[in-house]
């Protein structure tokens, strides 16, 4: 059966992620601070650095249990760390008003991440040929903000399913996450490829579902000798995707066959 769908991670797979650049964080919570302060009519709101502060504290937390424990893959909603920061602070707020404020703490890095030479233009081969696209990502920034991203760099009429972990509840390796994306577009495991960079999340997640799967090590190269199963191929920049893919038809075998 032909691949007829590319699903990809986001982070270390279609860009880099750069540490965040002087004053993006300071600028998004001292937006925060003006919001509170305009909404709530306060003027006694603590400063964007303690703010700051406050949630970075409350999303360590969630990093020593949700984020690190392999074993446990549902992910709150955002705003709930956010909850948590402020109330630290004694602010307490409604839940619509928390849901108004998280996004742009999130996605501060947006106009900062980085597609080497070669990857748009690899993914827009990919379109061209047919192939349906989208993407499958563990964040903590909501859909209206990736989507902000992948059209920051000219893709997101491209991806036909956006699929964010933290309005799924679910982060990867979750199998409901690849198969919501396979519904959005319409295809069998059989049909459908994963490329990402990280062996847990990525490739054993797609291929316990019976996707195929890609290992990039375009932006970071992880080990993966010891992964069982194996990725089916491994990649170091995205521009041989479409080689690989017409390799991987022509074996004519399924994912997970030796």
């Amino acid at each position: 059966m032909s691949i007829r769908a590319v699903i990809f991670d986001l982070g270390q797979t279609l860009w880099d992620v750069p540490p965040h650049a002087p004053g993006q964080l300071e600028r998004a919570y001292a937006g925060l601070r003006a919001k509170l302060v305009g909404r709530l009519g306060r003027d006694d709101i603590p400063n964007a650095a303690a703010l700051q502060e406050a949630v970075r504290l409350a999303l360590r937390e969630a990093y020593e249990t949700y984020f690190t424990d392999t074993d446990r893959l549902d992910q709150p909603p955002s705003h709930v760390w956010v909850d948590g920061g402020l109330r630290a602070l004694g602010l307490e707020l409604e839940e619509a008003l928390l849901r108004e404020v998280t996004p742009p703490l999130f996605a501060a890095r947006k106009d900062s991440l980085i597609c080497t030479e070669g990857t748009l233009e690899a993914v827009t081969l990919l379109a061209e040929r047919g192939y349906r696209l989208g993407c499958v990502t563990n964040t903590l920034a909501d859909t209206t903000s990736i989507c902000a991203m992948l059209r920051g760099h000219g893709i997101e009429e491209l991806m036909e399913s956006v699929v964010v972990s933290s309005e799924e509840g679910r982060r990867k390796p979750h199998r409901a996450l690849f198969e919501k994306a396979m519904r959005q577009l319409d295809t069998t495991p059989a049909e459908s490829l994963f490329v990402g960079d990280n062996p847990l999340d990525d490739i054993s997640g797609a291929k316990a579902v019976g996707m195929w799967a890609v290992l990039t090590r375009q932006y970071v190269a992880r080990p993966y000798e010891d992964l069982d199963p194996q990725p089916d191929a491994v990649i170091d920049h995205l521009r041989e995707l479409p080689d690989v893919i017409s390799r991987l038809e022509a074996t004519g075998r399924s994912v997970g066959d030796a």
